[in-house]
């Protein structure tokens, strides 16, 4: 028999938290928010990572002549673009399973909650 290791928190939820099933709560509505501000610090991180390589890239290839250096230039000019490419890939990944869940979420929203249309 399989005893859970935090017993006393699922008595916590039981007791104190009975949210009506099929209902969304604030919280769930602020986790929506937070995915999609990550998701931009994401994209942005990305983007701060393909201008660092490429930066790196020239100034490898542009002030060094040991062709192992300029070899490494070139790797980090291939790999910006590649990075570029990722982040955007994975933004909008992300992104559209992000919206294909609000959309199908927005009828879980309390009545008091909604915006009026």
């Amino acid at each position: 028999m399989h005893v859970p290791r935090f017993k006393h928190l699922d008595a916590h939820r039981q007791r104190f938290h009975r949210y009506p099933k099929g209902k969304y709560i604030i919280r769930d509505w602020l986790a929506h928010d937070r995915t999609a501000a990550a998701n931009k610090r994401t994209l942005y991180s990305s983007l701060r990572t393909t201008l660092d390589l490429g930066i790196a890239g020239l100034i490898l290839v542009r002030f060094f002549h040991h062709p192992a250096i300029i070899g490494l230039g070139l790797l980090f000019l291939i790999l910006s673009p590649t990075a570029l490419v990722y982040g955007l890939y994975r933004y909008r990944k992300v992104q559209s399973h992000y919206r294909m869940l609000s959309a199908v979420s927005r009828d879980l929203l309390p009545p008091g909650l909604r915006k009026a249309s």
